[in-house]
């Protein structure tokens, strides 16, 4: 097997002193087309030197002997650039003058045919050129020939062609071909060693790298999750059985998404350096940390004797690394809150340890102060129901198997079926029943509210088109609904799709809607009402603001929040409120609606106070669908007077709507 090993280094021997061979016949090639190239341009260089610096060569071409200065300058540039001889040609390729090759200036009748054939060819054609050419004799072993035309006025009446001698260069371009031919041939026998041993220490050096890299994280520094839950899983196992117990800590910088979109990515990540490195410097001795995530970090005490040092520990890092951050001349609040996990009770591998860590701190984020504190059961258990919940709301959604109830709104004076109010129900196979008032927080965050509501709209609008004509249907929004930007959109198609009057339809919001961003909400709602909707205020009296939005935009309801209703059976100012909360609806022109009516006392007040609508149990319990033709049906036979007047008081029942029941 060991020679099999080895393979790779003897092939690359064997191609090394191959390549050398071919590398030799390559550089010998190069070399000679590189001693042609500057022979040439030596040569062509000299011709067009000549006949620059004299004036002669017009009538040398034409037979005149050359005077002396000529003579002086051929002797001058034979000697200066190694010019084995000058020849002077004719327009009919006839020599006039040959200056050189021990023959002085002679002209002996030779013509061009006596060239070499390409500089030849080249007179022929007018065009000036140069070849290397192997002399013979006495002459230099090496020279390049160039011809140049020789013009008078712009017309050519000669050629000059000059020999320059290529021998010492020659000579010198040989040996060097020989020594880089040899050190070629040297680095290739020998570079395989010394490659094969560079490779396999960079091969060592690349996979510590990785693995080095694999066990980081990138912007920190610090150990990554993966290398961390390792090291945590050795140091519960090494602990196992003792009396000590190990903790482990999970902070994260609460603030980071926002600083990031205040102050932009730079200061988000400046954010969590400095909070890396102020938890590196605030560790305390046999504590390892690392980055969990992005603005997550992890700390894991080893042979902890004490919980309340653990607890101390956390309150230490919510308070140290929560000082202020100063970024470009401002300060940035940065807020961290930490969840802790015991080995003892939390968890004995590092995974199920991380993940109480987690959902403690989930807890003391979602608490706010103080802001850190131990794992509790009751967490995992919250955590493993909402886990649930969101499935079953995902399904049910991606299903359609959402129910809608409706519970009718009667004339408080004339017992008349105003409509209904749609609430949405879930029920899982598993979970069964599932309330609105848990389920739509989880659809609002898990961004499936969207979906929910547009589908809400759409079967609330099928339904009520069987419906008489007079009566009206009430569909609540979720606040999440106006920031998608589709909501108007998605109304218009419910009405479009099911041929629904608009004015049949009321959408109900809550004051909560308003609070995050109103001008957003208002302009969408003043658009609702330009298509003829009508636009009710839920839950009116428990928020902060609801003045200050009545003045601003034109509600058509207000509905008085059951809280209300229901003190009117405890509190003896509870019959004021109410009359106060009519008396300002039906001063801006409002229709005011109580909901929750549960007894008859509760409903005779409401009508003494001038209330318009009401719904509760009292009156009609949430029905489903096919339940509603025998209630429109019994209203026309029978009004709500006489049948409040016969119904005896019942027993309270909690809320099954989304918003009211």
């Amino acid at each position: 097997m060991r020679n099999w090993r080895h393979l790779p280094l003897a092939a690359c021997v064997a191609l090394g002193a191959g390549a050398a061979v071919l590398g030799y016949g390559l550089l010998h090639q190069a070399t000679t087309d590189l001693l042609r190239h500057e022979a040439r341009i030596d040569a062509e260089v000299w011709s067009a030197q000549l006949s620059k610096n004299t004036s002669e060569l017009p009538a040398l071409a034409r037979g005149s002997a050359p005077t002396a200065a000529t003579l002086d300058l051929l002797f001058k540039s034979r000697q200066a650039g190694g010019v084995t001889a000058f020849r002077i040609y004719n327009t009919s390729g006839k020599l006039m003058l040959r200056y050189g090759d021990g023959a002085g200036t002679t002209a002996n009748g030779d013509t061009v045919a006596t060239l070499d054939p390409g500089l030849a060819a080249s007179i022929a054609a007018k065009k000036s050129s140069a070849t290397l050419r192997r002399g013979s004799g006495d002459q230099a072993t090496s020279y390049a020939s160039s011809n140049v035309a020789i013009r008078d006025g712009g017309t050519i009446v000669g050629w000059l062609v000059a020999d320059v001698d290529q021998t010492r260069r020659q000579a010198a371009y040989n040996a060097l071909t020989f020594n880089l031919a040899l050190l070629f041939g040297t680095l290739l026998l020998v570079g395989p060693f010394l490659g094969y041993r560079y490779s396999t220490r960079q091969k060592y050096l690349v996979e510590r790298q990785i693995e080095t890299m694999s066990q980081r994280d990138q912007m920190t520094g610090l150990p990554n999750k993966a290398s961390f839950l390792k090291l945590v899983d050795r140091q519960l196992l090494q602990t196992e059985g003792g009396t000590t117990q190990c903790a482990l800590i999970v902070c994260e910088l609460t603030d980071a998404h926002a600083i990031d979109q205040s102050f932009g990515l730079q200061a988000a990540e400046r954010a969590i350096l400095v909070t890396a490195t102020r938890l590196t410097e605030i560790k305390p001795e046999r504590t390892e940390i690392a980055a969990l995530e992005r603005a997550r970090f992890g700390l894991f005490m080893h042979g902890v004797s004490d919980a309340m040092a653990v607890l101390a520990l956390a309150k230490e890092l919510t308070s140290k690394l929560g000082y202020a951050l100063e970024w470009q001349g401002e300060q940035i609040g940065m807020q961290v809150h930490a969840g802790i996990g015991l080995s003892s009770s939390d968890g004995k591998d590092a995974a199920t340890l991380l993940r109480s860590a987690e959902l403690a701190l989930r807890s003391a984020q979602e608490q706010g102060t103080p802001g850190y504190g131990f794992f509790n059961p009751e967490i995992a258990q919250d955590a493993r129901r909402r886990v649930a919940v969101q499935k079953a709301v995902a399904d049910a959604t991606a299903n359609h198997s959402f129910r809608l109830d409706f519970q009718p709104v009667y004339a408080i004076r004339t017992g008349e079926l105003n409509g209904f109010e749609a609430l949405i129900r879930l029920h899982d196979p598993e979970l069964g029943a599932i309330s609105p008032a848990e389920f739509i927080p989880i659809a609002e965050q898990s961004g499936l509210i969207n979906r929910i509501g547009a589908w809400c709209l759409e079967e609330a609008c099928r339904i009520a088109a069987q419906w008489p004509a007079h009566l009206v249907v009430s569909v609540n929004l979720s606040p999440a609904q106006f920031y998608t930007g589709s909501l108007i959109a998605d109304v218009r198609q419910a009405l479009d799709q099911n041929q629904f009057p608009s004015y049949r339809l009321e959408v109900e919001i809550t004051e909560g809607t308003l609070l995050k961003d109103s001008e957003l909400v208002l302009q969408q709602l003043g658009v609702l009402r330009e298509m003829g909707l009508a636009v009710a205020l839920d839950d009116f009296g428990t928020g902060y603001s609801s003045l200050s939005y009545l003045w601003k935009f034109p509600f058509s309801k207000l509905k008085i929040d059951r809280s209300f209703v229901a003190a009117l059976d405890e509190a003896q100012s509870a019959r004021g409120i109410l009359r106060s909360i009519i008396k300002l609806g039906h001063g801006l022109g409002l229709s005011v609606t109580a909901e929750g009516i549960e007894n008859t006392r509760q409903f005779e007040t409401l009508r003494e106070l001038g209330c318009d609508l009401a719904q509760g149990f009292l009156l009609d319990r949430p029905a489903r669908i096919a339940d509603l033709a025998g209630i429109i049906l019994r209203n026309f036979a029978k009004g709500l007077t006489g049948r409040t007047d016969a119904t005896t008081e019942r027993t309270r029942f909690p809320s099954t709507g989304t918003h009211n029941g």
